[in-house]
Order: structure tokens, then C-alpha cells, then sequence
């Protein structure tokens, strides 16, 4: 998957080279992405792939999943992570669960964007409701609070059905992606929310088959342990002694035993790497069930 492909034009510069050796252009890429046309995931999909693909937007991520595993879309479009709201459970749990069926799907690439979180409404008109997604809402509901205490704090889906909703309902506002605003017909009353620190949503691309690069980027390793004192440690060494540094780790508890966990730890290196294969192997001497859901570039964020 090149990152170029997301450049727009590159599918029409594409087929005109095909057409002009004779030869039927490729078909059209399908990605399928999480929440509405408006979300920030869509905003990621768009500028990640550009013209080169017909984006398909899916009410849930379970959907999203779906729609890759059955083939009706070639990539899909999750958020993984949000630096106020933490991990993206929803997509960790769909990663876990797929895991050892037909369904399963890995990662072939992380994206970031850096979100800026906009006030959509109508000018002139007192909002006596304010929607939008949980996350925007811890990130900016001191700052409702405080200039805005007579309107009632409402969560929505996802930053796009806010918007919609302010849309449909003459005495609401939403908090949501600037770009949601011309969707919806709606006017950009504060185009950018403060808040403390730099609020980063991290995405994943998911596929069917790994794209491995040969050297660097990041591996989503998958494993259990047996419920003894020090397992976790003896498991996180075994990667450390071969220099294998951590970027994520989360754990969920298993749905017919609660009391045993499954972990979902994200880590420097290509399983095409000599030094990580090697690390793997001592992982599994400390661990159960140890599996990749892929090794993939870490590719640009979007500003």
C-alpha cells in the first residue's frame, strides 16, 4: 500500500498510463471508514487516499471490520487512540476477537491527525443544547461549562451525528470537525476550541494481509499469560533484552474468565527484522499464544 496512492490525481495518472498501453485501468480501490461523512475519520481516509479510492462510510467500527473481512472493501479506517480519551475500545476488541477466525484482519498502516475541535452552529441564536461525541466533550466541557451554563451537555455517536443533530434542531450547537460544518449547512462560531496540550487521534488501516515493512515501523503483538506472579515482567523483558522498545500496551480481560487477560502491545520493529524475530522466539517462552496483527509504517500526521 504506497503512501502515494493517497495523492489526488495519482488514480487518473494511472489509468491514463494504462489506457495509453492498452490495457484496462485497475479497479478503484473501496475503503470503508468509521462514523459519517463529516467525522475525522473521514477527514483521515481523504487524505490519506485521496482520488484513488471511493470511500464508503460504516455506522460502527464492528461494521468497518465487516466490511474488509467479507471483501466488499479493499481497506478500512479506525481510530485507535485519542491522546484525552485513551484507547479506542472498541477497535482493540475487535482486533482481539477476530483473532483465530475467517474474520480476522491486521494492520498495515498507523495514521495521526491532530484534531481541532470546532463550535458549528447558527450565529445569534442561544444554544439551549450542545452536542457531540464523549471525547470532544471531556476535551472541551469545563470551557462549555463555564461559557455556556444554561445549555444541557448531550453526547452523540460520533462528532458528525452531533452536527447533524444541531443541524435538524434550530436551538443547538455541536462541537465537531470544521469540514462538517459546509456538510451540513451549519456556520463555524469558534474555529478552534482551546485545551491544554496537543490533542492527537492516532488511526489504524486495516486489511486483510500484512505489508510488513523490511525494517522499522511498528508490530501489534497479541498474547496471554499463564496467571502467576511476574508473568507480565518476564514477558515485557524478553523484548527488552533484544532492545525492543514499547509503544502501547492494553489489556482486556477474557469474556469466559475474567480473571486472565489478554495483551495487545505495540512495539518498535518489523517482524522481517533478524533482532525481532529473535525477540519473538524469547516471547514465547514467556508467554501464550503469541501472535502478530502486523507489522506496519508509521506513516505521516496530519495537521
Amino acid at each position: 500500500m504506497s503512501v502515494d496512492a493517497g495523492e489526488p490525481g495519482a488514480a487518473r495518472r494511472d489509468e491514463a498510463a494504462a489506457g495509453h498501453a492498452g490495457e484496462a485501468p485497475a479497479p478503484r480501490q473501496r475503503v470503508a471508514y468509521f462514523g459519517r461523512p463529516g467525522t475525522f475519520s473521514h477527514e483521515v481516509a481523504s487524505r490519506r487516499f485521496g482520488a484513488s479510492a471511493d470511500l464508503e462510510p460504516r455506522r460502527t467500527i464492528s461494521d468497518v471490520f465487516d466490511a474488509v473481512a467479507d471483501g466488499a472493501a479493499t481497506y478500512g479506517v479506525v481510530p485507535i487512540e485519542n491522546a484525552v480519551g485513551g484507547p479506542i475500545y472498541d477497535t482493540v476488541d475487535q482486533l482481539i476477537g477476530r483473532e483465530g477466525t475467517g474474520a480476522a484482519l491486521v494492520v498495515c498502516e498507523e495514521l495521526s491527525l491532530h484534531v481541532t475541535l470546532s463550535l458549528l452552529g447558527r450565529p445569534g441564536v442561544a444554544p439551549k443544547r450542545i452536542y457531540s461525541h464523549f471525547v470532544p466533550l471531556k476535551h472541551c466541557g469545563d470551557w462549555l461549562r463555564e461559557n455556556y451554563p444554561g445549555a444541557q451537555i448531550l453526547a452523540a455517536e460520533s462528532t458528525a451525528e452531533a452536527v447533524e443533530r444541531a443541524a435538524q434542531d434550530g436551538e443547538a450547537w455541536a462541537i465537531g470537525n470544521k469540514g462538517a460544518a459546509a456538510i451540513y449547512n451549519l456556520e463555524i462560531l469558534v474555529p478552534k476550541l482551546g485545551a491544554k496540550g496537543e490533542n492527537i487521534t492516532r488511526f489504524f488501516v486495516v486489511g486483510k494481509t500484512a505489508e510488513p515493512p523490511p525494517s522499522g515501523g511498528r508490530t501489534l503483538l497479541l498474547f496471554g499469560l499463564d496467571h502467576r506472579p511476574g508473568a507480565l515482567v518476564a514477558a515485557l523483558s524478553a523484548l527488552g533484552r533484544h532492545h525492543i522498545n514499547l509503544t502501547r500496551i492494553v489489556s482486556r480481560a477474557l469474556p469466559d474468565s475474567p480473571e486472565e487477560y489478554l495483551f495487545l502491545v505495540e512495539c518498535e520493529g518489523s517482524t522481517e527484522e533478524p533482532e525481532f524475530k529473535d525477540a519473538l522466539a524469547l516471547l514465547e517462552q514467556h508467554a501464550t499464544g503469541v501472535r502478530s496483527l502486523g507489522s506496519f509504517r508509521v506513516s505521516r500526521k496530519y495537521e
